[in-house]
């Protein structure tokens, strides 16, 4: 059943999902950032492991020059930071330069002369300074990445805090319309003569106001709403054999059950006329329907009203329903109005006691 707080519970839910969600993905981003400086920290720093052991060949080669001898020692020295340079990652443009200082390399540990040597020695400062100014390059494209992340995260929470506020301002105006609506109608016709004086339900011009609202509002709020339209079976063989004051008081016990029975926040029960009632409820369910109709006959069947005139020799009462959803929208007042006297004729036609959906 439809009620203010059910409404507000379930459209406060969705600014609510928001907010847990810009939570989660401020977290997502901050860990991506995070992860990303680590990733720009460990190639510039990791990039001064080969250059360390570029250090040591060059200053090995400083210490053979200044001797002018070489030593197997030294050789195996050279031979072993070289290689732990050599495995480290090479571009495909490095390579070959890489491979050509190789080979000199070890042409002049072979040679064992001071001018391979100076030429090995030029080869390891040009390598030196590649990896140097190659880190640096790399680090300074991280860098700008990691900037355009920061700035990414920073300007995508401005965006969505921007827009949950324009979401949540909508969604407050729209509940502040929509029980206005509501509450207006109710307060106004409070005020107003709204109460049937026999039966003190509500009275028919209080119905036509509800009634002319019922699509608007169940479309704005996706609602299945429904309309009941009530006759109590042969009420005019009832006076007939009773008499009007014995009609009175069945007509004010039916009206008191119906005004018990249908009583929560947004049901509506209507003296139509006559022997004629309505119902009128907002945010239903088809099995809530049928399980209040079938309450309520039975109720009126327990109030045990004598009616000799009847084939169940006590008052009962035949239904006609119509429901409002997004397949009845497109009908004007009157179409639901006709529709539901239509269903209830084809529930008086087929023995009364009964409802017809």
């Amino acid at each position: 059943m439809f009620n203010k707080l059910n409404l507000n519970y379930k459209l406060m839910m969705i600014p609510i999902a928001v907010i847990i969600s810009i939570i989660f993905l401020s977290f997502l981003f901050s860990q991506k950032i995070d992860i990303l400086k680590k990733q720009v920290d460990n190639i510039y720093f990791g990039n001064f492991i080969p250059v360390h052991n570029l250090h040591q060949i060059k200053e090995k080669y400083i210490e053979i020059i200044n001797i002018q001898k070489l030593s197997k020692d030294n050789q195996k020295f050279i031979v072993k930071y070289w290689d732990l340079y050599n495995k480290q990652y090479k571009n495909n443009e490095e390579k070959p330069v890489v491979k050509k200082i190789n080979d000199q390399l070890y042409l002049a540990l072979k040679s064992n002369k001071i001018s391979d040597y100076l030429r090995s020695l030029k080869n390891i400062r040009f390598l030196i300074k590649h990896e140097v100014d190659s880190a640096a390059l790399q680090r300074k494209i991280f860098i700008k990445k990691y900037k355009n992340m920061q700035d990414y995260l920073f300007y995508s929470q401005v965006s969505i805090a921007t827009l949950l506020l324009i979401f949540m301002a909508i969604v407050v105006y729209y509940i502040i319309k929509q029980h206005t609506v509501l509450e207006l109608l109710t307060k106004k016709y409070k005020i107003e003569a709204n109460t049937d004086g026999l039966t003190k339900l509500n009275n028919r011009k209080y119905f036509d106001t509800i009634f002319t609202n019922l699509t608007q509002i169940s479309r704005n709020n996706n609602f299945l709403s429904v309309f009941v339209m009530i006759d109590i079976d042969f009420f005019k063989q009832f006076n007939d054999t009773y008499g009007h004051d014995a009609g009175d008081i069945a007509l004010q016990k039916v009206a008191t059950t119906l005004g018990t029975s249908f009583n929560r926040d947004y049901e509506y029960t209507f003296r139509l006329g006559g022997e004629e009632f309505g119902i009128v409820i907002f945010d239903t369910t088809i099995d809530n329907i049928k399980l209040a109709l079938d309450n309520l006959q039975g109720k009126i069947k327990n109030l045990n009203i004598e009616h000799s005139a009847s084939k169940t020799s006590y008052l009962t009462i035949s239904m006609g329903v119509v429901l409002i959803d997004e397949t009845s929208y497109g009908l004007s007042t009157k179409q639901l109005y006709n529709n539901a006297d239509k269903k209830l004729y084809h529930s008086k036609e087929n023995g009364r006691d009964q409802y017809t959906i």
